[in-house]
Order: structure tokens, then sequence, then C-alpha cells
């Protein structure tokens, strides 16, 4: 040790050292002196300055990247002919209290301590002894009156768990339970250490929590590292965890699995398989921590014979032991953890990999058989979807997370979503819009007049889906246009729009919110959407409701579901209660953009030229009433017909009558932007009336009237089987009709 003067010292050869203050009560009232030893070394980082005597200089403690501001004051004291020097920041309220919270230790030792020798009349004590000693260093920067503090805590994690293997059995076998007890204590010292240290810095999402039972003292407590983005709960989900043998005899840090949710959803036997394999799977990707000491294998020995701490046993990926003789140095768990937790980092930035919590794995689930036996399910039921309505929907969603549901009252617009949710193991939440809504506030939330963040539903439901990301979550937006969708889902339509295919499948976003939160709410201002989340809005066009602009229709998918046969009535099947729920990466898109195709098929390019050479026929009607498509449109009517062609077995009516999803995709996607009375709109109307049903624009009304005609006479069928595009023709029928009789059309009903 190169000098020590009292609280202070400094070691030999520690680069940027200025010198190192033991913790006492000083530094949480109002700063620290400096003896005279070391002004020299505060000079020097200074570039050869001090305050003069009697005046002092402001100066900032960089803490973990913060700046907080203080004082170095040179104190002048009458008949004291020395200079007095000293660290000021009793002004600085955040910075005191940063203080307690980071030593703890010192702070609670010494609170007690001047307490106990207030009431017996002892002086008063200023340090701790010096085996729980806690320090701060102080480093030089590149600029005067700017230092670097570290802070390095005692030797507390270790005498802590050494403390609870040699108390808490007596504890369990001869107390009672309560936060009374001192093992509550205990456990609470041991989390904060943990949530204080260097690690919660490197780790920000990481939560520590803990556990020594439920009313009764728990056979196997722990102390759990919960990133939040992955979980809250130690029920679910992948975490870190301290596990404590039933015998005290040792305490195990490790990798570890969620067991309450697995065997509740898949039974207990089932639950524990599923968790054994999913650890498996884990340690083949995580296999570096053996090199770190980890144990990867089924033989972590909690000393149990029944109960939670089993299910521990099955869950548990990957372990280190440390022996109630031999309890690792403060240092050594700091490592071994950061080690963990830097695994845990990646695994929830990369995400889960191959969850199947009660789903099917990708490698074993065929998309087509599964919307099969989905369109089986519903039918048994006794609701009446034609398959290629749901197949639609389904493809839909799966091309781009928005759908819009429209259609007459009682044809199960918000039925269907929950339906297809239910069937598949997703989760369905129904947000009910009001007419009064007029920002994004109502849907995603606001901060109230005491500073509080107040989410709103939308992002409640964005933040549980990306917390369980192995799950399918479906949002309804139930009636949607009751208020002006452009003014309260501005904010959702842009992340829709700038989403980024991830590696791992799937897509990131943006954050849902542009406000800036403070430190207290931050979470909620990181939560984008999530690709395990769609949004379904579902519509009613009266004189209620409000109209689409076309920014809305342009960022979604929009399904009709007006059409009734009140003559089906008895498909109900034997119902087949088994749930065939879908892994969570069936949903995902082949691409987001056309751009992002991997390899195609020689057909695939031959029908991806086709298409657009239709779309590119299509603009040239819809240019002359400025509402031509842009290359979003494209890459999305692209991408829904070829996701269709992985289930067009399931594109069929009631009558096994085969529908075309590029017909579909056309009807979706173009025919809601055409909208007016104006001679422009009625030509275009006429044009595209007359090729999708002969491919040839009329250039007449009269060219029109003969399919019109046939089509009223008809009944006015929601399909011209003759035409090119049987079910984009019959609704431009529709409206060239609607636009004959009113002299105003729109696509909706």
């Amino acid at each position: 040790m190169a000098k020590s003067k009292r609280s202070w010292s400094k070691e030999d050869n520690i680069l940027g050292l200025i010198a190192s203050k033991k913790v006492d009560w000083s530094v949480f009232q109002y700063g620290t002196h400096i003896p005279v030893d070391f002004h020299e070394d505060f000079e020097e980082a200074n570039n050869g300055e001090l305050p003069g005597r009697g005046s002092s200089k402001p100066l900032k403690l960089i803490i973990d990247g913060n700046i907080y501001e203080a004082n170095i004051k040179n104190v002048s004291r009458q008949g004291v002919d020395t200079e007095v020097l000293e660290i000021n920041y009793d002004s600085n309220a955040e910075l005191k209290q940063l203080m307690v919270d980071k030593f703890s230790t010192s702070y609670d030792y010494l609170k007690e301590e001047r307490e106990k020798r207030q009431q017996n009349g002892d002086g008063k004590i200023t340090t701790v002894p010096d085996d729980i000693a806690e320090y701060i260093d102080f480093y030089k920067t590149k600029l005067p009156y700017q230092y670097r503090l570290e802070f390095r805590n005692s030797s507390m994690l270790q005498d802590l768990i050494e403390q609870i293997l040699s108390e808490y059995i007596p504890a369990r076998e001869q107390d009672a339970f309560g936060k009374t007890h001192p093992m509550w204590s205990i456990f609470t010292k041991l989390q904060n250490l943990i949530q204080s240290s260097y690690l919660t810095n490197k780790y920000p999402n990481v939560k520590v929590k803990w556990s020594i039972g439920q009313g009764n003292w728990a056979k196997v407590p722990w102390i759990a590292l919960l990133d939040q983005r992955e979980t809250s709960t130690t029920q679910k989900s992948v975490y870190c965890v301290f596990l404590f043998r039933q015998d005290m005899s040792g305490v195990y840090l490790t990798f570890n699995q969620g067991v309450t949710e697995p065997k509740d959803q898949l039974g207990a036997a089932r639950g524990r398989e599923h968790l054994r394999k999913q650890a498996r799977n884990l340690r083949e990707r995580y296999s570096e921590l053996s090199s770190a000491g980890y144990i990867l294998d089924n033989n972590i020995d909690l000393r149990v014979k029944s109960g939670l701490g089993v299910d521990y046993e099955a869950s548990t990926i990957a372990y280190k032991f440390y022996e109630a003789s031999s309890v690792a140095t403060d240092n050594e768990i700091y490592n071994d953890l950061d080690t963990l937790l830097r695994v845990y980092e990646n695994y929830v930035s990369k995400g889960s990999g191959n969850e199947e919590d009660g789903k099917v794995s990708e490698v074993n689930f065929i998309f087509a058989d599964g919307l099969n036996k989905l369109i089986t399910d519903i039918s048994s039921r006794g609701y009446v979807y034609e398959p290629w309505q749901i197949a639609s929907y389904v493809v839909a969603l799966r091309t781009k997370p928005f759908v819009i549901l429209a259609g007459v009252s009682g044809t199960g617009k918000s039925k269907l979503p929950a339906l297809v949710s239910e069937a598949t193991g997703g989760e369905v939440q129904l947000v009910s819009v009001r007419p009064d809504w007029t920002d994004s506030s109502d849907i995603l939330g606001y901060t109230n007049l005491q500073g509080d963040f107040l989410p709103g539903p939308l992002l409640e439901i964005a933040k549980e889906a990306w917390e369980n990301q192995h799950k399918h979550y479906v949002c309804i937006i139930d009636e949607m246009n009751l208020a002006r969708v452009e003014h309260y889902f501005a904010e959702v339509l842009s992340r829709i729009e700038d989403r980024r295919s991830a590696p791992e499948g799937g897509y990131n976003s943006g954050p849902l919110l542009v406000q800036k939160l403070e430190d207290k709410n931050e979470i909620w201002s990181t939560i984008g959407l999530p690709p395990n989340l769609v949004l379904v809005g579902t519509v009613n066009m009266d004189e209620s409701t409000h109209g689409f602009s076309r920014k809305v229709l342009d960022r979604a998918f929009t399904i009709e579901l007006s059409e009734v046969d009140l003559t089906v009535w008895n498909l109900i099947n034997r119902f087949n209660e088994e749930q065939r729920n879908w892994p969570v990466n069936a949903w995902y898109p082949r691409a987001i953009r056309l751009g992002e195709l991997g390899t195609l098929s020689e057909a695939e390019h031959q029908q991806i030229n086709a298409i657009i050479k239709e779309l590119v026929v299509v603009n040239r009607f819809l240019k002359q009433t400025h509402c031509q498509v842009g290359y979003r449109t494209r890459d999305e009517i692209v991408l829904f017909v070829l996701h269709a062609n992985d289930v067009l077995s399931s594109f069929v009516n009631h009558s096994e009558e085969q529908v075309d999803p590029l017909d579909l995709a056309l009807q979706m996607k173009i025919l809601p932007r055409i909208s007016g009375g104006s001679n422009t709109v009625r030509h275009t109307l006429l044009q595209l009336l007359g090729w999708t049903y002969k491919k040839q624009p009329f250039r007449y009304e009269e060219d029109a009237s003969a399919v019109i005609d046939q089509w009223e006479a008809d009944g006015q069928p929601p399909t011209l089987a003759t035409a090119q595009y049987p079910r984009t023709a019959a609704r431009l029928c529709l409206m060239w009709n609607r636009m004959i009789n009113e002299g105003f059309t729109s696509y909706w009903l």
C-alpha cells in the first residue's frame, strides 16, 4: 500500500486511482474530508490545481455513467494553519440517497449502532468494522475537478449466504414464519446487495426477487434474477436463481425454468418432461457454460423427495455448487453470476429458440394440416364460416399483423379471432373503442399529474406478449371506427410499418410510445410490437361511425364477412376438445418485403412476376383517381399469395369450389381504396369491372350493362363465376350499381 491515513488509503500501481475512501457516517451526511497526505493526489488529478483557502470549486462525480454535482472546498478555520480540504454534496439529496442505497451494509450498521449508543448515552460511532467495510475509489479523468467513482462492497454476499446456510434450518424447525423473523431481513439484504452491484448496471433489465415461503417455511428457499423482458415471475419462462439445498449443505447458482405454468398447462408428469426436454435443448445451445465451471446435466441434488424442489431438478439447465463449508468469495460469485447473466442476456435478446410450452414444435407442424384441422374444429362448434374466410384471415395475419374485419352485425367479426386463437393455443384480448378517443393516450397510456405513467390497454397487452413470446396473442380492437382511427392509432400504424425482420424469425419494431418517461416507468418506453402479437379491428359502416383514411387501409388487410347463407345450419359434428396448439413461429411471415425473400423456386419466380404484371395494369386504372398502389401494397399482395400457396386446399367454399387467393387479395387491398362520385372514379370502376371480368377494360357504360343485368338477375351474388377474378368483379358490380343509383360509391356495405 502506497499510503494510508485514517479512512483514506491508496494502493500502488492502480492506473488512474487518486485514493480510496472507507465509507463512514460522513458519506451519508454531507461528503468527506480529505487528509493532508492526500491533497497532492487530488491536486495532480486537477492538473496541478486546488481551490484557494476559503474558496471552493464545482465538482462533477461520475458514478455508473451518471454525473452528480458536488463541490470541493478549502475550508478556512480560525486558528488552523493547515489546509482543510473537503468534498461536499450536502445539498445534493439524490447523491446522498444513492450512497445510502449503494452502501446499505455500512448505513444499516452505523444507523443501528448510533441509535443503540444514543439510548445508552455512549458516544456516537462513525466508522464500521473492517470485516464489513465498504469503499469508494476515486479515479481521475481527463478533465480537472471531474472524478470517476467506483464502489466496493464488503464480503457481505459470502457472509449472508453462509448465515443462511447455518441459520435457516433452526429457523424452519423452531420459529414461526413471518416478516419479523431475522431471516426475512437477511434475504432482503442479499437482494439489495445483488441489485445494487455492478451487474445491474451491466444488465439493467434484471430484477432480483426471493422467497423463503408463503405462510410456511420453504424447503428450498431461492433468490432469482429475472429479466423483465422475459418474465417478472418465477412461475414461467427462463431465469437465473440461487437454490438452497433443503439440508442447507450448500447452495446452487442455476440457469433455470419456471415450473408452475408448464405443470398447470400440461399436468405434473407431462410438465416435468417438457421442462427436461427444454433443458436439454438449452444445454446444447449454451454448452460454453461448461468451460466456466457450470455442470450441464440432470443431476442437480437439492436433497428433496417431493414438492417444488423435485420440479426444480427437472427444470434446471445448468448449475454450479457452493458447499456450506467453502462458500466462494464475493468476487468469485459475482464473476460466476456475470457469466450466467451474459448467457441469459443472449437467450432473451435472441429469443427462446425451440419453445414448446404446450405447443407443437415447428419441425412437426405442417401448416396446411393445421389450418384444415382448425377449419374443422370451428365448424364442429356450430359456427358458420366459409373455409376460404378462415384461410384468408389466417394467411392475412401471417402476412401482416393488422387485419380489419368488416361486415353486417351478427356475422361473427369478433368471434372469428377468438375462435381461431382458442383453437390454436393463443391468447385473445379485447379492447373496446370509445367515440371520444382523440389520441393515442387512450390506447397506449399517459402520465398523470403525479408523474406516474398509466399504461393503456394495448400497451399492457404488448408487454404481456413480449414477456411470453412462446404464445400467440390477438388484440381485438372492437368497433374500431367509432373514433377516428388515424387519430388514436397513429403511433401503432407507424410501428406496423417500421417492422424489421429478425434473424431468428418474426420481426422487431420501434417502441410504441414516443414520449420520454421517468426511470421508474422506463420499461414501458421499450415496448414495441412483438412478433407474437397481431391486431384485428372490427368495423361497422353506418351513420354512427367514421370512414377510413387511405393511410389506415394501406396498412391493413380488409376482410368482408357480410355473406350470409341462412340455410346452412347442420354443420355441427362431434366436437374434438383436444387443443391443437400451433407453434408461434407458424404465424411468422416468410418476409416483410419482397426483397427479403430467401431462395425461391422457378414456379414462385414466375408467379411473382405474373402478379406484379397484373398490378401494373391495375395501377394504370387507379392512377386517374390518384389511388394507385405503392411498393408496400405490391409486396403484401404478393406475400399473401405466396403464403396462401402453402394452404391452397383450404381456399375453398362449402361446395369445395376453389377460391383464388389473388382474387381475394385484390378485393382486400385494392377495392377499399376507391370511393367518391366523380367522373374519374366512375371511369376507374368501369375499367376495373371490364378487366376483372374478361381481362379487357370496358370503354363504355353500355359494355357493363349486360354484366350488371345478369348479376342482378342472379340475386347479386358475391361471386361472378364466369369472371377472371370472380369475387372482385362481383364487388365491383355492387360498387358500380351504387354509383349509378346514388351518384356515390365505396367498398363498404
